[in-house]
């Protein structure tokens, strides 16, 4: 890791700041939908953006822009966009980007395009690209992958991924074309060298299932499941997944009844253990009614016990980033926009606040490290 990114959007436009390696604002507006644009009627960068689920080969910050469809490589030192590259297939939805060598990367593309006459550019797979020129090379399809569910079609909506000891994992959704029937959640575990499928793990009970983070020491994966939307609590939770056996097995479900019991966020958990050492991480409940405010807990993923330390305004915060000791929260509040910090070295304690875009005053959606 180099620093971190921060997007900040209000999901019309989006702008790029960087932190330094110990969560400094060092740029507060890198780039944004603007940067480039030389009079084009389209953004370089859309509302609608991500960035990746763990840092990329060749140090730069890499966009993945969902409402362009594209990749946007951007230089975090010189803050230029070095290179943008259209994601193959049209209205595919990309999730997420694996780059595993300077010429092939993998692209999650989360939807599928009905009117595609081309098949191998509908989506619902995983694109598998140069990232030099946007070439589609390969592709791998999921679609054996779907929960079969009574009376629905479910797309295997593959979402994010991440490359942990030579293995792609790649969260599943499982959702049907039009958001209303939901599969169980599942992940894939991808091996690069064949672009084949060599695991595939059903986590069993839970639905919605998208953000993961991975704890080297116990090779142990997290993955944060909403359950459907505005639908019953009983399908969130946090599955935790053991790595180390073969194949690999869901070993536990913490259920949304151990927080609060309103759904947790399917976009993320964070392993950060205490300075001490421990099975510790954290998420974040939401009120489907956009009503109450969004509460910050920690819990114990092997124990499975959960203790809330913070709250916010309905669908505030952010996907968060760690650094020793150190939980940095976005929380994009209307009236105070702005990156929350954390002491999480022990019992976690909120310690200060700054604004990460002060040139824009777009709120901050995502911080991820690069």
């Amino acid at each position: 890791m180099t620093g971190l990114a921060v997007l900040n959007s209000d999901f019309s436009t989006t702008s790029l700041s960087i932190l330094d390696g110990a969560g400094a604002l060092v740029r507060p507006d890198c780039v944004d939908s603007a940067t480039g644009a030389n009079g084009s009627v389209t953004s370089t960068i859309s509302g609608d953006a991500v960035l990746p689920s763990q840092p990329q080969l060749g140090g730069h910050v890499i966009i993945v822009d969902r409402g362009n469809v594209a990749l946007t490589f951007v230089d975090p030192a010189s803050c230029t966009v070095v290179h943008q590259v259209l994601v193959p297939g049209p209205r595919t939805n990309p999730h997420d980007v694996v780059m595993l060598a300077p010429h092939k990367a993998y692209v999650t593309r989360y939807d599928r395009n009905l009117a595609a006459t081309d098949p191998t550019l509908a989506g619902n797979d995983i694109a598998v690209v140069d990232p030099i020129n946007g070439s589609q090379v390969g592709r791998i399809d999921l679609d054996a992958y779907a929960s079969p569910v009574e009376g629905a079609t479910i797309l295997a909506r593959p979402d994010r991924a991440l490359l942990v000891d030579g293995q792609v994992i790649v969260s599943l959704d499982e959702i049907d074309q039009g958001f209303t029937a939901y599969g169980e959640g599942k992940i894939v575990m991808v091996d690069p060298a064949t672009d084949t499928v060599t695991a595939s793990i059903a986590l069993t009970g839970l639905a919605d299932c998208e953000g993961m983070t991975y704890v080297d020491a116990q090779r142990t994966l997290l993955v944060a499941c909403g359950g459907p939307y505005a639908g019953t609590t009983s399908k969130s939770g946090i599955a935790v997944v053991d790595l180390g056996l073969s194949p690999p097995a869901l070993t536990r479900v913490i259920p949304a009844s151990a927080f609060d019991g309103r759904p947790l966020s399917f976009s993320w958990a964070l392993a950060i253990p205490p300075a001490g050492g421990g099975t510790r991480a954290f998420t974040v409940t939401t009120d489907p009614n956009d009503l109450q405010p969004d509460a910050l807990f920690a819990f114990d993923y092997v124990a499975g016990t959960a203790s809330q330390f913070a709250t916010s305004g309905p669908y505030t915060l952010g996907v968060p980033a760690a650094l020793p000791g150190l939980l940095l929260m976005p929380n994009s509040t209307a009236k105070t926009p702005r990156i929350d910090l954390y002491d999480v070295s022990a019992e976690p304690t909120a310690t200060t606040t700054f604004v990460s875009d002060p040139l824009t005053g777009l709120p901050p959606q995502q911080i991820a490290p690069y």
